[in-house]
């Protein structure tokens, strides 16, 4: 069988009829070598293209399939020493006969089951993962008392259907409860403010701390530092993170393009 390409074809008659170095046998390798590498070539920087999209698609796939497996860690595992200072506090207020023990219950089923069921989509309203953190706070209000200045401001009327991905300011949040530390005046301070404007998100969370806090780089399970990742993953170009670490307050200011 003849495999040979029209281009080696001409190349090897003519070396054939003029010679392996006479002019036209030149000529004609020439115009060979050129017929035979602008067409070959193009599939080759094709193929290259292809197999380097497919590398990086692989690579983004990976990562996304990890940090989705590093979320549903987080949703399933809310913190044990949370969870069971919440019952506590329930127990003790059921006791005394305190009506605030079942509104406690109320914000714990509310953020149990918007870990559970809610938040199992890539995507979720935003009025419904503020409420996750309005809830959450709440608890952790009970469970502070009167050691702690608690502050969640929201507007229900820029907060509403816009989709964010689920959690994903609530590190920031529960990184602020977990690492405040008396200030000043001998109380903890904790300030959480959201805010929207159309598809732009503005949350800033800040809390008190001491000279010698140093916060941990892993919080929660999932962490800062996996936070910044799904933000570059989930939003890339669209965020701006900015966190400010002085000697007394820690804050964190995230700024969102939902779209």
């Amino acid at each position: 069988m003849n495999v040979a390409t029209p281009g080696v074809r001409a190349i090897s008659q003519g070396i054939i009829a003029d010679g392996a170095f006479g002019k036209p046998a030149i000529h004609r390798m020439l115009r060979g070598t050129w017929a035979f590498t602008t067409s070959v070539a193009p599939c080759i920087v094709a193929k290259l293209v292809l197999d380097i999209i497919r590398h990086i698609t692989r690579t983004l796939r990976l990562e996304k399939d990890r940090l989705d497996m590093e979320l549903n860690f987080l949703k399933s595992q809310l913190n044990p020493h949370f969870l069971f200072n919440t019952l506590n506090n329930i127990y003790m207020l059921s006791l005394k006969g305190a009506e605030q023990a079942s509104d406690l219950i109320l914000h714990l089923s509310e953020m149990m089951r918007y870990t559970l069921y809610d938040s199992d989509t890539p995507m979720v309203e935003l009025q419904d993962d503020v409420a996750f953190l309005k809830n959450y706070t709440e608890l952790e209000r009970v469970r502070y008392g009167a050691k702690a200045i608690i502050i969640f401001e929201y507007n229900e009327e820029e907060v509403g259907e816009q989709l964010i991905s689920p959690l994903l300011m609530f590190p920031f949040v529960e990184n602020a409860f977990k690492y405040s530390h008396v200030g000043n005046d001998g109380k903890c301070h904790v300030a959480i403010r959201i805010s929207a404007s159309g598809s732009f998100l503005t949350m800033s969370v800040r809390n008190s701390k001491n000279s010698v806090n140093n916060v941990p780089k892993e919080v929660g399970g999932i962490g800062q530092a996996n936070s910044r990742k799904r933000l570059e993953l989930l939003y890339p170009g669209k965020h701006q993170l900015d966190i400010q670490d002085e000697e007394d307050t820690y804050s964190v200011t995230l700024s969102l393009n939902l779209n």
